[in-house]
């Protein structure tokens, strides 16, 4: 539960931020490349945020999906019955982010002949993917990857913003030995 509480926290503090964020956080103590096998979490994909709820089964198969791409590019196998290397999972989510902007021209700047003031709020959605890899033995978080974004509203496809997301962070992602 405190590993869901630390990820989440890193997940949505990073969307706070106005332009695409990537996040790495290795553990000093661990270095991921020298590992070959992994096993997914059980649940392999948490949601939070306002994207937890309806729909989240089709949005889990698909995060799941594009982790398990990752780590098999990146030269990581499924442990299967065996004992893994490393607990892969998923964190996705979003959250509604605003911005206000108080505006003043006066009439001593030239544009009207008297002040004009107004407030203008932009609300934006801002989501991110993360890929946790934690030793089976202890729960230590050995390498977290996140790539945090705005998401257009005007996007037909999650689908598509997961898979960029997902692009990012196997970039980050040290391949394995």
């Amino acid at each position: 539960m405190r590993l869901l509480l630390i990820c989440s926290f890193l997940l949505l503090s990073s969307c706070a931020t106005k332009s695409l964020t990537e996040l790495v956080q290795a553990h000093p103590d661990y270095d991921v490349s020298q590992l070959k096998t992994f096993i997914w979490a059980e649940p392999p994909v948490q949601v939070i945020g306002i994207l937890s709820g309806s729909g989240e089964s089709d949005l889990t198969r698909r995060a799941q999906s594009v982790g398990q791409a990752i780590l098999m590019n990146r030269g990581y196998v499924d442990a299967g019955p065996h004992k893994p290397d490393m607990i892969a999972s998923l964190m996705i989510g979003a959250i509604n982010q605003s911005s206000i902007s108080q505006h003043k021209v006066d009439a001593r700047q030239g544009y009207y002949d008297r002040t004009v003031s107004w407030t203008q709020e932009n609300e934006y959605l801002r989501g991110g993917v993360a890929i946790i890899l934690t030793n089976p033995d202890n729960g230590v978080i050995m390498w977290q990857g996140s790539a945090i974004d705005t998401l257009k509203a005007n996007r037909k496809s999650t689908g598509q913003k997961i898979d960029k997301f997902g692009k990012l962070v196997e970039q980050m992602l040290p391949a394995s030995q």
